[in-house]
């Protein structure tokens, strides 16, 4: 059965939860196995596969056979890390391909039954609202945020106060995945396939976001696979490391000379020359230019990393659905 709303009453104190989430992603299926007390979220594990679910959705609005066989897979083998650690209530997320795609709630549904789950299919503003909390939970407060969350086939922008609800959020069917597909056609990219995506980055800002109703921020994070592989990038990491890419903050002037070398370089280059994650190196060149355009609109100069982000978030909104 469905889950219930984002929004759950208060709990009582110091009761605790072990929940699972797995968001399955555009480009990747993830997991995260956490336990929530009184809103806060201690990760045990998480874990990131590249499963490529929205391959082809953005042209066909179907999930490919492929596709679906690669996230069924990988939520197989999540399921053993599940039991492992003796979580208490575990949810499958779907998100922006799954959206999109005719079938996706069929195989949403379908899938949380074959594994025994709850399931949401989220809508955009809940992703942009979910992805907002999860990124608050491990920063310094109280401040007023800015998220930019480019995901594989959708940008969730939100605002508002650490600790509490964005008072400001949107959804734009705009992402890594969706970009790439849509536009690349070389590799790497020709420069006319770089403008065309550039004037198509700009005219989903023009009529779907109302920057101005953002307001003033104090810090501006960034988070998800494009965000936390360019901190990693200049970082200089031969291996990835989360307690180094979380808190890292990193110039629109040096995103800037990142994105020059990552679009000079073929995929196979940019996995050899920055240990991308296989499933990365193709389309991190579309996601560090929706990136860059998202600074830019938005006059951002420095960008900070957050490596708790939608995982975190459901973590704690379902927990505590889980302790009312």
């Amino acid at each position: 059965m469905s889950a219930a709303r984002l929004r759950s009453r208060k709990i009582p104190l110091r009761q605790m939860a072990r929940v699972a989430v797995i968001d399955t992603g555009t480009n990747s299926t993830r997991l995260i196995i956490a336990d929530v007390t009184d809103g806060s979220v201690r990760d045990l594990l998480k874990q990131t596969t590249v499963t490529r679910l929205g391959e082809g959705v953005d042209e066909t609005g179907r999930l490919g056979s492929g596709a679906r066989l690669r996230v069924s897979v990988c939520v197989a083998a999540y399921m053993e890390e599940i039991r492992r650690f003796n979580v208490d209530n575990s949810i499958i997320i779907a998100t922006s391909s799954v959206r999109d795609a005719a079938d996706g709630p069929e195989f949403l549904e379908d899938l949380a039954r074959r594994f025994h789950m709850s399931y949401k299919l989220l809508s955009g503003q809940e992703e942009a609202a979910l992805g907002f909390q999860g990124a608050a939970l491990g920063l310094k407060g109280p401040q007023r945020l800015l998220l930019l969350d480019v995901g594989g086939g959708s940008t969730e922008i939100a605002a508002g106060m650490s600790g509490g609800e964005p008072d400001y959020s949107v959804s734009l069917d705009l992402g890594c995945v969706r970009l790439t597909e849509r536009f690349f056609r070389s590799d790497p990219p020709a420069d006319d396939e770089i403008s065309a995506s550039l004037h198509f980055i700009r005219k989903v800002f023009d009529e779907s976001m109302d920057r101005s109703r953002a307001g003033a921020f104090e810090a501006a994070v960034g988070v998800a696979g494009t965000a936390t592989a360019l901190a990693a990038i200049d970082l200089g990491l031969k291996e990835y490391d989360r307690d180094a890419v979380h808190g890292h903050t990193i110039s629109r002037n040096r995103i800037d000379g990142i994105c020059l070398s990552l679009k000079a370089r073929t995929a196979d280059q940019r996995a050899t020359a920055y240990s991308l994650e296989p499933g990365r190196a193709d389309v991190i060149v579309a996601g560090t230019l929706i990136v860059l355009q998202l600074m830019e609109c938005f006059d951002i100069h420095a960008l900070t990393i957050s490596e708790r982000d939608i995982l975190e978030g459901a973590a704690r909104w379902f927990g505590r659905i889980k302790q009312a």
